[in-house]
């Protein structure tokens, strides 16, 4: 058995090394949900954001924003766009987009 036959997916699949907001086809958007990742870590960032998202849904107020930070290629942008996918409703390949972080979170889970 070599390295590569360890991984449930192939080692030799295009993985794109910038996540782009503009890139939202069906294919690009599919990739990314399947093989988007939700640590631990990210799992205390959704539930927070969604914390803050439900409570300030029914705010009297338009001033309300979000600051991502983080250093360069922490993921901002990949979590932004995640985020972006699961507050549209967005459908991919028939299935609601939270259907995807969920498996990843049952997942990680696992192991």
């Amino acid at each position: 058995m070599n390295i590569g036959q360890m991984f449930a997916k192939s080692i030799n699949r295009e993985i794109k090394p910038v996540v782009k907001p503009g890139q939202v086809d069906d294919a690009t958007v599919k990739l990314e949900l399947q093989e988007y990742v939700v640590t631990q870590e990210l799992q205390k960032h959704f539930a927070a954001f969604f914390s803050n998202y439900r409570r300030g849904i029914g705010a009297d107020t338009d001033r309300i924003g979000v600051w991502i930070s983080g250093f360069f290629g922490s993921g901002k942008s990949h979590f932004l766009k995640m985020l972006s996918y699961l507050i549209s409703d967005k459908e991919v390949a028939g299935k609601p987009a939270w259907i995807f972080p969920l498996a990843s979170i049952f997942a990680a889970a696992l192991f």
